[in-house]
């Protein structure tokens, strides 16, 4: 396949098969890898998917968010390669790791990498936010403001110490 024909496949990942299951049995291999950060490790978690697998989290993703859709911001290809710089949006409609519906309108922006071969998707790795979807949604506080208040704290303890 071409660069471009591996960018048409990629594109369809976010375009297509969240609105269109059969389009996850056209662009993923049988079985793939999916690499995602989902902690505060730097350290991938490597889960092995398929095309049921996905559908199924895309029907997960358009439960929890409404109107969820994506917008490709950039896409560079090389070799068998392709990165796409992202941007997500919906409204959190549905209970998420068990927080129930904020109706909140959230944004997130990520990075994919993908692996082309065969003219299927066989490797992704997915890089987005995690924090600043919980901060969208009031679960945690804005990082500014928790600094802030951190710095606040640890000046006070310092200067009972020297007082």
């Amino acid at each position: 396949m071409s660069l471009e024909d591996n960018k048409r496949l990629v594109r369809r990942y976010f375009e297509d098969a969240p609105f269109n299951p059969a389009a996850c049995d056209e662009i993923f291999a049988l079985r793939f890898q999916f690499h995602t950060i989902m902690h505060a490790s730097v350290t991938a978690q490597v889960v092995e998917s398929n095309p049921e697998s996905e559908k199924a989290a895309y029907e997960r993703h358009k439960a929890t968010f409404g109107g969820w859709h994506f917008e490709i911001k950039e896409m560079i290809a090389e070799d068998d390669r392709v990165m796409v710089r992202w941007t997500s949006h919906g409204t959190h409609v549905g209970e998420l790791n068990g927080l129930p519906p904020t109706g909140k309108s959230t944004t997130n922006s990520g990075i994919n990498i993908f692996r082309v071969a065969d003219g299927k998707i066989v490797e992704v790795w997915d890089i987005f936010d995690r924090l600043w979807a919980w901060q969208q949604f009031g679960v945690l506080p804005d990082l500014k403001e928790a600094i802030a208040r951190t710095r606040e704290t640890m000046l006070s303890q310092l200067s009972n110490k020297t007082a």
